[in-house]
């Protein structure tokens, strides 16, 4: 008996995807971004090969190939594209505030140093060296949101798989199906789930409107362009 396969008509952007620019290798597809309110797919954020400075790149400058990703640029201009993150080295001295401090996300670590202490103790105790301070400045616009591979998705009666990617209708920019990896890791299978079904896209990973018996019964799909 053969499964029934559910078959999407679109264009599937899996993330984990080769990158290719026009006339190279240039990178891997690492995570997508939508605008909720609408739901377009905006960007892809494209990690180039040696890992450093992920570039924020716009989705009418992409297309599908297969199950790789096209780029409509050169080498040079992928590089010269704005990144989607910037890091900032900030001081931590109250004395001298930084210029700058950004606002959306920051950490920063004490390094414990042997410095001086009393004699009598015989051995010196530990006293806290405040380090520099790195931030990072998210470049994704605001009300768009990252698609993170491995993002959990959430039936209304508990979690059901993690994401995998998105696919766009044939012509436009409009996201028609989040693609699903439902179940285990050894035996889980391939779903798109519509759009319609999709509650919300947040922090917290995919939200959809259905329970988690409708989508274990979903097909496994096959995207067909």
């Amino acid at each position: 008996m053969t499964a029934t396969v559910n078959r999407v008509i679109g264009r599937q952007y899996v993330i984990g995807s080769r990158v290719y620019c026009a006339e190279c290798p240039c990178g891997y597809l690492t995570s997508a971004v939508v605008d909720p309110a609408t739901g377009r797919l905006e960007h892809l954020i494209v990690t180039p090969d040696h890992g450093i400075d992920s570039r924020l790149v716009p989705f009418a400058a992409a297309r599908c190939e297969g199950a790789s990703v096209r780029l409509g640029c050169s080498l040079d201009d992928f590089n010269a594209m704005e990144p989607a993150v910037d890091v900032h080295i900030t001081p931590m001295d109250p004395a001298r505030p930084p210029r700058h401090v950004p606002q959306e996300e920051s950490s920063a670590w004490p390094f414990f140093d042997l410095g001086p202490s009393d004699p009598d103790l015989g051995l010196a105790a530990p006293e806290p060296v405040l380090m520099p301070r790195i931030a990072y400045d998210d470049h994704v616009p605001a009300g768009e949101t990252r698609i993170y591979p491995g993002d959990h998705v959430h039936a209304s009666d508990g979690a059901i798989g993690h994401v995998r990617g998105v696919v766009v209708a044939p012509q436009g920019d409009t996201v028609t199906h989040i693609l699903v990896d439902e179940g285990l890791l050894r035996g889980h299978k391939r779903v798109a789930i519509p759009m319609e079904q999709v509650g919300g896209v947040g922090a917290d990973g995919v939200r959809v409107l259905m329970t988690r018996r409708e989508v274990k019964e979903l097909s496994p799909c096959e995207v067909v362009a």
